[in-house]
């Protein structure tokens, strides 16, 4: 699998590695991992941060035929050398879409 297919068909932003695919229970999970360009802090700009542990969330997606499909993300806890601020790094959900009233009359016109 490679970034532009996880960017196309998921909406995952750079700044992720693959890692792995699972199938498990009728459903396909891919593991991402950070990159350590993305450890900066969100105060100062900077670094890369000192990580301070991790938790994974799991993010369902748009199908792959009638496979249910997980995202399962790497979200680190880090702490800024700098300034001291400690935060998360957000998971790579897709930037939302404005929709205007002109291009939501167009879509939905029968």
């Amino acid at each position: 699998m490679n970034q532009s297919l996880l960017y196309h068909a998921f909406g995952v932003r750079d700044g992720y590695d693959y890692q792995r695919t699972d199938f498990v229970e009728g459903r396909v999970e891919f593991h991402l991992a950070v990159k350590e360009k993305m450890l900066r802090c969100p105060d100062c700009g900077h670094g890369p941060c000192v990580r301070r542990g991790k938790r994974i969330r799991r993010l369902a997606t748009v199908p792959i035929g009638l496979k249910p499909t997980v995202l399962v993300v790497e979200v680190p806890a880090c702490r800024c050398q700098n300034c001291g601020k400690t935060f998360e790094v957000s998971p790579p959900l897709p930037r939302p879409i404005a929709i205007t009233p002109a291009l939501w009359n167009t879509s939905c016109a029968g």
